[in-house]
């Protein structure tokens, strides 16, 4: 092989690896943009009520402390009127800590809401003391155990007023419902307007959703659609989620508002 040749296949090798590094990058999503723990994380919704089928909705919450450090985590709890209660979990460093139905275990409470992990605002607290949490809400009955993964671990982002929100794959029809839910985390009340639209971007309904400061509340939605989606426009910041449900079974998928600002 002459050097000529050798000085050309080196030069296409170089150009196919720095294509293959540049499509990869491409790829790649941003740093900031990653899943990770945090010192604060909310759920936006868990519940210990009676369901269809004769079960219960409960919910399955893991917390895990990836770090060195031992902490104390502050749950508080919400619900349609607004606080409830709240108690402080420890954790030593690398505990993980199981709970099969929450809201019963922690609180002694029935009934659904939002629940808010804080580690940062305790005395002492700060952003090392993160940690994750995942929850699962789930329903067993005669015909089986059903459930809906609300997260698995990392936090969840609320919906700005500033930006675009959307919940993708809607739908309403005789053998599936659509509930939706917002956690209001400001203290006044906030108006959230829901804009569903169908599979053509055509606008079906809006449902205005007024949460009170501090509070959590869960609708169903009223009008058929296949294969929509929600744009979510609140006033103030808060937590909104969408679950599209089977009527035979109560299994159901929980999508979340995805922020998107140009």
């Amino acid at each position: 092989m002459n050097r000529a040749v050798r000085v050309f296949l080196v030069m296409v090798t170089l150009v196919s690896v720095h294509t293959v590094a540049a499509i990869a990058e491409e790829f790649a999503p941003p740093k900031q943009s990653l899943a990770t723990a945090s010192p604060i994380i909310t759920i936006p919704v868990m519940a210990n009520t009676p369901g269809a089928l004769g079960g219960v909705f409960k919910t399955k919450v893991v917390l895990f402390n990836p770090t060195s450090f031992a902490f104390p985590i502050e749950a508080s709890l919400y619900g349609p009127n607004g606080f409830v209660k709240k108690a402080t979990i420890d954790v030593t460093a690398g505990q993980i800590r199981n709970y099969p139905n929450f809201l019963q275990d922690v609180f002694s409470y029935s009934g659904a809401g939002t629940v808010n992990f804080d580690s940062l605002s305790l005395s002492g607290g700060n952003s090392h003391l993160a940690f994750l949490v995942s929850a699962e809400v789930y329903i067993e009955s005669e015909k089986g155990r059903f459930q809906t993964v609300v997260t698995t671990g990392p936090p969840l982002d609320p919906v700005s007023p500033t930006s675009s929100a959307y919940s993708l794959g809607i739908t309403v029809d005789p053998n599936t419902r659509t509930n939706i839910g917002c956690f209001n985390t400001s203290f006044s009340t906030n108006i959230v307007n829901v804009e569903l639209y169908d599979a053509t971007n055509h606008l079906v309904t809006i449902v205005t959703l007024t949460v009170a400061g501090s509070s959590w509340i869960q609708t169903s939605l009223p009008n058929a659609v296949a294969g929509g989606y929600i744009r979510w426009k609140p006033t103030s910041p808060a937590y909104c989620y969408a679950v599209v449900v089977n009527n035979t079974s109560n299994d159901g998928t929980f999508i979340p508002a995805v922020n998107y600002t140009p």
